[in-house]
């Protein structure tokens, strides 16, 4: 699996939200990964955070309703990209490594996705946040939309 990326939130939300500068960038990725042009992998975890920010108009201009969300998710998980689950020992993991770099705060919910990446062989991940990720040296923070 050392092939895939792991995709983070804000590349799902971005190919939803017409009104971000980067949402072309970010549907030609998607469409690059249902193609398998690109090998990728996510969480529930980051379905989640798309799901809470989508439905959350103080976060985006046109938030979707619970039905669209829930309708977007549902093609998440029922797409060929490889989901990820958190295992007996991913939160020891998280925390193992939230203590290495000194995470604190909501950085709690990076270090998870960190935590589980490792222990799926994946070091890549594909972020417009890089910031959040730059820190963590077992892993790569790449913008796929730049």
């Amino acid at each position: 699996m050392a092939t895939s990326v792991f995709l983070d939130t804000n590349l799902l939300i971005y190919a939803i939200n017409e009104d971000s500068p980067w949402h072309s960038a970010a549907v030609a990725l998607i469409d690059k990964i249902n193609t398998g042009e690109v090998q990728a992998c996510l969480s529930p975890q980051v379905l989640a955070e798309f799901y809470a920010t989508v439905t959350n108009s103080k976060k985006v201009k046109h938030a979707l309703t619970a039905d669209e969300a829930v309708a977007t998710v549902d093609g998440y998980i029922d797409s060929d990209i490889l989901k990820l689950y958190p295992g007996e020992g991913t939160m020891k993991h998280t925390y193992e490594i939230a203590q290495r770099y000194r995470t604190k705060g909501l950085d709690i919910y990076d270090a998870q996705i960190v935590a589980l990446m490792l222990e799926n062989d994946v070091t890549t991940i594909y972020t417009a946040n890089l910031s959040d990720f730059k820190r963590f040296k077992d892993i790569v923070a790449v913008n796929p939309l730049e």
